[in-house]
């Protein structure tokens, strides 16, 4: 499924054999995308350095570690971490906390971290709470999560995929209603932790733009969605639910968007855009827990819904809360309510393309019919949002 194309990782200079033009290109737009986010002040400025850490993976992929010299690259220098510097530089961000400090080690993988880029101190100012709404969303998500995997033990349990994200995505394509193929594969030099998103759309070599033999013997590819292959500690199921079900349908909206002319970066890579590509996600993880219930797969219908119960805890505040996310409160919430905005047909759903919005309803409809505990919890979710304010992305 999708090409594999030797990362940095392997020893090659990159997904695409990019040119660095095109690469710094690439970062200079990425880089201003995330810093376009629907939130303001402190929490603005954390979501902004997360989302230019997430642009470094995208440059680690395209110009390969400390490919700057020991010197760093100035603002102006080519490829693409020369992009991000200097949209970096351009910005006022003095401090990002945990973002900057995760910002600042994927930097030095390229060199010396310029003087510029924000430090780990706390982000200044206040964070606002989780609203109310979304702590009733937390509580019906919680508790869709506890039944499915009350239903999952009780059901045949098989063994897990290899870790391979070619078998997990072959895997999991079943149960995404709009499955593809369109996309490279890198490895990287970072683990799991470090790179988090690793789904992200990249620039094509184009004619006349590899800096090396071409990948594949046919076309040269132009911009598409890329797939990071990297080191994680998470258990095999666990990588097997977050790469088949959740990543793959990040894989399937992008492809979506670029078959619709959408250029590299993705709209759905940063800030609104996100937030639409996250509840999209997180809606295909819902329908696979129904589906795997009705396909007796027991493991998976388990980690799925233990999924949906750490996305419902790990809010700020939440029971179980996780530091990535104490100053998200946007991103967080879009985990819970998201999907339910996608499910029963809100303003989320309208924002994805026809395509695969389509292909999600028509699959849902079916799996309520089949599964009546799915038809509750829609039932549930769609009297909520009837009470709700409307999402910050729509």
């Amino acid at each position: 499924m999708g090409s594999e194309v030797l990362g940095p990782g392997a020893n090659a200079p990159g997904p695409a054999h990019v040119a660095a033009p095109a690469a710094y290109a690439w970062a200079i737009a990425a880089a201003d995308a995330a810093v376009r986010v629907p939130a303001a002040n402190a929490e603005a400025a954390a979501w902004t350095v997360r989302g230019w850490a997430d642009v470094a993976v995208g440059c680690l992929a395209l110009d390969g570690p400390a490919s700057a010299g020991s010197g760093g690259p100035a603002p102006s220098a080519p490829g693409a971490f020369g992009g991000l510097d200097e949209v970096v530089r351009a910005t006022p961000v003095r401090s990002g906390g945990q973002h900057a400090a995760r910002l600042r080690r994927l930097r030095k993988l390229a060199g010396p971290v310029p003087p510029w880029y924000p430090d780990a101190r706390p982000v200044a100012g206040p964070v606002r709470g989780v609203g109310p709404f979304i702590w009733q969303g937390a509580d019906l998500l919680a508790r869709f999560g506890e039944d499915l995997m009350v239903t999952g033990a009780g059901l045949p349990w098989g063994a897990s995929c290899p870790l391979s994200s070619a078998r997990q995505l072959a895997w999991g394509a079943r149960y995404r209603p709009s499955p593809s193929d369109a996309h490279r594969t890198v490895r990287l030099p970072v683990n799991r932790f470090l790179a988090r998103r690793t789904w992200m759309c990249l620039p094509g070599t184009g004619p006349g733009s590899c800096k090396g033999p071409s990948p594949s013997k046919g076309p040269d590819p132009g911009p598409g969605p890329a797939v990071a292959e990297v080191p994680s500690t998470a258990s095999p199921l666990a990588q097997q639910i977050w790469r088949g079900i959740h990543e793959g349908a990040h894989l399937d909206h992008l492809a979506a968007l670029t078959a619709l002319g959408a250029a590299a970066p993705s709209p759905a890579e940063f800030g609104a855009g996100l937030l639409i590509a996250e509840s999209y996600a997180m809606a295909v993880e819902i329908l696979a827990a129904v589906e795997c219930v009705l396909a007796e797969e027991g493991h998976a219908v388990w980690q799925l819904g233990a999924g949906l119960i750490e996305r419902a805890t790990r809010l700020p505040g939440g029971s179980d809360p996780a530091s990535e996310f104490v100053d998200l409160p946007t991103l967080a919430e879009v985990y819970v309510r998201g999907p339910l905005e996608v499910l029963t047909g809100g303003d989320a759903v309208r924002a994805l393309p026809a395509q695969i919005a389509g292909s999600l309803r028509a699959r849902w409809r079916s799996a309520r019919a089949a599964y009546p505990p799915a038809d509750v919890f829609a039932s549930a979710a769609a009297e909520l949002l009837d009470r709700s304010p409307q999402l910050p992305c729509c």
